[in-house]
């Protein structure tokens, strides 16, 4: 094999090496814009999540309070008090 020809082989496996290493430079690059893009969006969601888990724990220690439930029993179940009277609003059709 002539050095012509050693050193165009050289080149050109060079080059390749080459191609190859910007094409996975550029492909890596995109790669991370799409993931920090998706992390970006997860982290909002996840902000989000923090934010109605709050509010529902809040919810909760409402609805377990006393007074919540003496409500809901009056309200939903007409439970009444000893000595208080009840009284039934009824509409005429």
């Amino acid at each position: 094999m002539s050095i012509y020809l050693k050193r165009r082989l050289l080149v050109l496996a060079l080059g390749l090496f080459i191609l190859y290493f910007c094409y996975e430079l550029i492909g890596g690059y995109f790669r991370s814009r799409a993931l920090l893009s998706r992390y970006t969006l997860l982290e909002a969601r996840y902000t989000a999540l923090q934010k109605t888990n709050q509010d529902l724990h809040i919810r909760l220690a409402g609805a377990r309070s006393d007074e919540f439930i003496e409500l809901n029993a009056r309200d939903r179940l007409g439970l009444v008090k000893p000595g208080e009277t009840a009284y039934k609003i009824v509409k005429e059709d």
